[in-house]
């Protein structure tokens, strides 16, 4: 079997300061994390693994360009649950690129962005 035809799983894997912050932040969104130690965790959505967090003490917040991107079945879903865990989103919209998303940032300054086609 050729690369072109291997199965690909992609894991992102964002940098934080403080584990314990970004563990519960995960988890207040709804994701199951799963610590491995102090310096790494896992988060899971439905059973599957989806982002690796690892400690970065000296990561300058202000500086971190980090993202991933969840492409979801219902965006709006999606904004009302993080809304009512009571964490800052920026406002959902219609992209241009035929995309229905909004954002959040994770204390360590990771953008989430979150969203589903609009075709």
């Amino acid at each position: 079997m050729g690369i072109e035809r291997a199965r690909l799983v992609v894991k992102t894997i964002m940098p934080v300061v403080d584990i314990e912050a970004a563990t519960d932040f995960y988890g207040r969104l709804g994701f199951h994390v799963v610590a491995f130690d102090e310096t790494y965790a896992w988060v899971h959505h439905a059973g599957l693994e989806i982002i690796h967090l690892a400690l970065v003490p000296e990561l300058d917040v202000a500086a971190n360009h980090s993202a991933c991107y969840l492409h979801v079945q219902d965006a709006d879903l999606w904004y009302r649950t993080f809304r009512d865990a009571g964490v800052d989103v920026g406002e959902i919209a219609d992209m241009p690129w035929q995309m229905r998303e909004f954002a959040v940032l994770d204390p360590s300054g990771n953008r989430l962005r979150i969203g589903h086609n609009l075709e």
